[in-house]
């Protein structure tokens, strides 16, 4: 309800400004101007204001005081929208993650305990202890030894208990291989990774060492302990050469000496 006495501003009111005689324009324009204000003061949708102004004949209008009650500040509001937005989005990316991290770790157990196997796992906990670690290739799953430095071989044996001792290297053994796919020991079971020929061994730097006594020996999978019992003595047989099984002779001044442990059969 508009207050009484408060004047509208009309298209007559209007033509009182412009219609009125100069000598009393002064006191017109302070009565229009007071009840300009009147009005501005008061709540005016600013859509019936401006058809106000629109509908008015007057060419210049001069208002000294407009107040803006609750204007927004868009550009402020949509940058504070925009850095919340971000926050809470860093917050949902950082608990998925965790939770993805989480059901992985899950899951890997899972698989190693499920596909690997805890059999495997244990294997792989034992050799660790001397050196050995479990290596899985397309042409098998090996037990692999590796020497950092190459282990020098510096001694040869025979059968009777000689022992020969070589002035220099007859060979360096980078790594030894042992395919525990097979269920004995067989030719291809052993490979041996050396610098130069091993006596034992068919090839030059890498090749299958011949297996000796060591042939139809079973690789047990179901106690680590005896596998890594097997494993050791492999690798003590190769980190020597057995001249009477041996691919050749190497040609290198030596020493001999007696096995005091060979007793002849």
């Amino acid at each position: 309800m508009e207050e009484k006495n408060q004047t509208d501003i009309t298209q007559d009111f209007f033509d009182r400004l412009n219609n009125g005689s100069k000598n009393d324009s002064n006191l017109k324009l302070e009565l229009a101007s007071d009840s300009l204000r009147k009005v501005l003061t008061k709540e005016v949708k600013l859509k019936d204001f401006n058809e106000r102004l629109l509908n008015s004949k007057q060419e210049k209008i001069t208002v000294k005081e407009i107040l803006l009650e609750s204007e927004l500040d868009y550009i402020n509001s949509l940058k504070q929208l925009k850095t919340v937005f971000k926050e809470e989005l860093k917050n949902a990316i950082d608990k998925v993650n965790d939770l993805y991290e989480s059901e992985t770790l899950k899951l890997q157990k899972l698989y190693k305990s499920e596909v690997v196997g805890d059999r495997l796992l244990d294997i792989v906990k034992t050799i660790s202890k001397s050196g050995w670690i479990l290596l899985m290739k397309e042409s098998g799953v090996y037990c692999y030894k590796f020497y950092n430095p190459p282990f020098e071989v510096i001694e040869g044996h025979n059968e009777k208990g000689v022992i020969k001792e070589y002035d220099e290297p007859v060979c360096s053994i980078r790594g030894i291989y042992v395919n525990i796919l097979h269920p004995q020991v067989t030719y291809g079971s052993i490979l041996l990774s050396t610098e130069n020929q091993h006596p034992n061994c068919d090839k030059k730097n890498f090749g299958s060492a011949c297996v000796g006594s060591l042939e139809n020996r079973d690789i047990p999978l179901d106690d680590s302990q005896k596998l890594l019992d097997l494993l050791n003595e492999i690798s003590a047989t190769y980190e020597v050469c057995h001249l009477d099984s041996a691919y050749y002779t190497p040609m290198i001044n030596f020493k001999t000496r007696k096995d005091k442990q060979w007793k002849a059969a």
